[in-house]
């Protein structure tokens, strides 16, 4: 397993355990009454980890000097 391998898994990783503390967060200050608790929480749950990925991954591959799979001239 090479090195971009293990920054994505760590980023898909960090961008989870986000997602579900603020997501948790959210759904526990505002929504606290609503039977809706678990359908909202995923909803805000999706939406934080389609909107961060990307940049959290960008962050995190820039850090560990790693470059991209595309970037990569021995694959096809």
């Amino acid at each position: 397993m090479n090195n971009y391998n293990v920054a994505i898994i760590v980023s898909v990783v960090i961008t989870a355990a986000l997602a579900l503390g603020i997501s948790y967060g959210v759904i526990n200050f505002f929504f606290e009454q609503s039977s809706w608790k678990k359908i909202i929480q995923l909803i805000i749950a999706v939406l934080f980890m389609t909107t961060f990925y990307a940049p959290i991954k960008h962050i995190l591959l820039k850090y560990m000097d790693i470059k991209g799979s595309d970037d990569d001239e021995d694959t096809l």
